[in-house]
């Protein structure tokens, strides 16, 4: 079960999350047998896996009825992420990402003892304990890998995304690195990994954090087992505030040999029609396409 601990007011002036009452474990655990005897229709098994990679989502990514949300939320399979709607509308139109209903979803506590036992690996993010500053970047990942997964389809591509647990390397069971999200193209026996990364803030700082975590993982070899892949994924960084990106490229720059392969895009280019074509080599300057069916 999730523990939910009622923290103070965010700074942004958001409220804190409403604490999950009157589900012991055992409880919890009795409710999500029940509902599996039940059974579970086909887009309520697909709600809850997207919200298992996702971690949190608005109602338009989510794409349900809000009725048919409510009634997940009643069985707590999901629940609402407590804050003001017309907050989330309005810092989500700023970032070219209009939505007409500020509603967001997570995981319920139900929700979570059914994934864990469905893919054998429970969430550890605690969205419900978390200020709206952090949810921001889930929310516009997950619209862009929406986007690639609309432009995927179109050319008989997979688009297969990881949970964070399922991405993060660790190495004496510790994580010693997780990207913000991973996701495969896969078309028969050709599968290219992508790691995505979104930034919000105005600082460079965690661009230089960022460059320094992938080469690291990159130089660990352990997402040669976790992955299976033969290459280590391709690193899309996208930016609200072109500092971000100068700070990505001055860090490339001064540690010269970088095995690791970096492209950036500024976020209000990438969302718009057509943004998600060329992305800039960073290390290079030059644009290119990095998506197999643009080749």
């Amino acid at each position: 079960m999730i523990r939910i601990t009622k923290t103070s007011p965010f700074p942004s002036g958001g409220r804190s999350p409403s604490v999950t009452k009157g589900l012991t474990p055992q409880k919890t655990q009795y409710a999500a047998d029940a509902v599996l005897r039940r059974g579970l229709s086909t887009e309520a098994w697909q709600t809850l896996d997207q919200l298992y990679v996702s971690g949190i989502m608005t109602i338009e990514q989510i794409s349900l009825a809000r009725r048919t949300l409510r009634n997940y939320a009643r069985e707590r399979l999901i629940t609402r992420y407590t804050y003001p709607v017309q907050e989330v509308v309005r810092q989500l139109g700023e970032r070219f990402l209009p939505v007409e209903d500020g509603q967001l979803y997570t995981l319920g506590p139900v929700g979570v003892e059914i994934l864990t036992t469905r893919h054998g690996i429970r969430p550890t993010q605690r969205y419900l304990a978390y200020p709206f500053e952090r949810v921001l970047p889930a929310l516009i990942l997950n619209e862009i890998i929406q986007r690639i997964e609309t432009e995927a389809i179109k050319y008989d591509w997979t688009l297969r995304r990881y949970s964070p647990e399922q991405a993060q390397l660790m190495k004496n069971e510790k994580v010693i690195f997780s990207p913000s999200a991973l996701i495969s193209l896969e078309q028969g026996e050709h599968i290219i990994f992508f790691a995505l990364e979104y930034h919000d803030e105005e600082h460079s700082r965690g661009a230089w954090r960022k460059v320094l975590h992938y080469e690291d993982a990159s130089e660990s070899r352990l997402w040669e087992e976790k992955w299976l892949g033969e290459n280590f994924p391709l690193v899309l960084a996208v930016f609200w505030h072109s500092r971000v990106g100068e700070g990505y490229s001055k860090a490339i720059s001064e540690m010269r040999a970088v095995n690791t392969s970096f492209y950036g895009r500024n976020l209000e280019g990438l969302l718009q029609a057509g943004g998600m074509d060329a992305w800039v080599n960073i290390e290079k300057g030059d644009r290119e396409n990095v998506f197999p069916w643009l080749e």
